[in-house]
């Protein structure tokens, strides 16, 4: 590594290409060695809480698309980021785990949610993790069919809460949190609510009182 480093730019050519050739993604490489430069930049600044050398930060850039390379081989292209947002995005900071198992059928069941509008793959990947695990576990119970019956109690769930009173919109929960706890799994009565006016109302507050 170290000869890759020569001369007086702390981050020649050579030592960019190191860390850019082995990523699986490549598409502009003006924008992509910016990225490389800056995440070089930002690292002997010490952005891992320490100061580290040229040679230090080359090295970690060039582990971290190899191990990017490995992780994302069996992964589509739309579900892998760009080199440059990879960079840009500090994702080199945490080890590159492979995608879900059941990542398609994980998008297909959160485009179900409520609350989601489209599926961004990277910023829903915690969720859609969360999702994949509770397909891995109900196909010991469901089978192949696992991933409908997720579908289907998600959607059920998203047509009652088009039902909900206006007003009652800002409570539906994350979908983090709906799938983490498997509220998916409950009983409809507790996704149903009402609106309450008039007489109707006042005696619900009345029965409230009495109890």
């Amino acid at each position: 590594m170290t000869d890759l480093l020569v001369g007086d730019d702390p981050f020649p050519e050579a030592a960019i290409e190191a860390i850019r050739h082995p990523y699986p993604f490549k598409r502009n490489r003006k924008a992509e060695v910016l990225a490389i430069r800056k995440a070089l930049s930002r690292l002997v600044a010490g952005e891992k809480g320490e100061p580290m050398t040229p040679v230090e930060a080359v090295t970690l850039l060039q582990a971290s698309t190899m191990a990017a390379k490995e992780a994302f081989a069996d992964r589509e292209k739309r579900f892998t980021p760009h080199l440059s947002t990879y960079m840009n995005g500090r994702r080199y900071l945490t080890p590159t785990m492979p995608p879900p198992a059941n990542l398609e059928e994980a998008i297909g069941i959160l485009t179900c949610y409520p609350t989601i509008t489209e599926v961004d793959v990277q910023a829903h990947m915690p969720v859609l993790r969360i999702i994949d695990e509770h397909l891995r576990y109900l196909q010991a119970t469901h089978g192949s069919a696992a991933a409908s019956y997720m579908r289907t109690r998600t959607l059920r769930f998203a047509e009652c809460v088009q039902r909900w009173p206006s007003g009652e919109m800002q409570f539906v929960p994350g979908a983090d949190k709906v799938f983490r706890e498997r509220r998916y799994e409950q009983d409809e009565r507790f996704w149903n609510r009402n609106q309450a006016n008039g007489f109707q109302s006042e005696r619900e507050q009345l029965s409230r009182l009495l109890q």
